[in-house]
């Protein structure tokens, strides 16, 4: 089921299809700010129900959410807003653990570690696992989140279906290089099929401006994770965009609550 539509705003922008062409890089780029084009998508991703789910939805059905990240100002970037939906909702403040802790008993709904950090067989049952696009253009990333996916798909697999673990991916660099959906041709993969806009859906609107996250939220993580770097300008946020559907998303899509 494709959820693009038409929507007539104009023509498209350059098309990046192989692998290839798109950029390589190896940092958080956080020079430029985002393409404007991004808010079309995110606009239309939030005026469905298959598409967007409220912070209320997230606390409904996951048991927590583990963000993979290499450094608090991709977390920042990245997560900002969805923060600030959860703490409107009443979910403390995000919070990090020592390496290879991604079980201890969590302070908060949302944890942070880094990726050499995470023990598959340590995460709890219902978890929502948001892990960097494994075609990102951050190589060393790319990398790292393969990595991590492969042990959590295989970690699923031994599980019974109610402990399982849904794994989410999230884009960093990948929105400075990559295409948005076509607004007449095919609605599932572009930038050489390297992203699958059919399992796209974002944050919905209903909460205030992104909060700043700060180093200190982590705590004593013992990782790279804390940093003293000053905190970005807005316009290098992250759009709210993420791609896998959780279970929620798929009963919606097939007709169901």
């Amino acid at each position: 089921m494709a959820w693009w539509k038409n929507t007539g705003r104009g023509e498209r922008r350059s098309t990046v299809r192989h692998d290839a062409e798109r950029e390589r890089t190896h940092a958080l780029l956080d020079s430029v700010p985002v393409p404007g084009h991004w808010d079309e998508v995110l606009a239309d991703l939030r005026a469905s129900p298959l598409s967007s789910l409220s912070a209320a939805d997230i606390l409904a059905e996951a048991t927590g959410l583990l963000i993979v990240a290499p450094t608090a100002e991709v977390v920042e970037a990245c997560f900002g807003e969805v923060l600030t939906a959860l703490e409107e909702s009443g979910v403390g403040p995000v919070s990090g653990d020592k390496p290879g802790d991604a079980a201890a008993e969590p302070l908060d709904f949302t944890r942070v570690v880094t990726p050499d950090s995470l023990v598959p067989a340590d995460v709890p049952a219902g978890t929502w696992v948001l892990l960097p696009h494994r075609r990102d253009g951050w190589e060393e990333l790319e990398t790292a989140s393969a990595k991590v996916h492969r042990a959590l798909v295989r970690e699923n697999t031994g599980r019974d279906r109610e402990a399982t673990i849904t794994v989410i991916e999230y884009g960093v660099n990948l929105w400075l290089w990559a295409e948005p959906p076509s607004t007449g041709g095919d609605p599932v993969c572009h930038a050489g099929e390297l992203i699958s806009w059919e399992s796209a859906w974002a944050l919905d609107d209903n909460h205030t401006e992104q909060r700043e996250v700060e180093s200190d939220d982590y705590g004593d993580t013992g990782t790279p994770i804390v940093s003293d770097a000053p905190n970005k300008p807005s316009t290098t946020a992250r759009p709210p965009i993420f791609f896998g559907l959780p279970p929620i998303l798929h009963r919606r899509r097939n007709g169901g609550a």
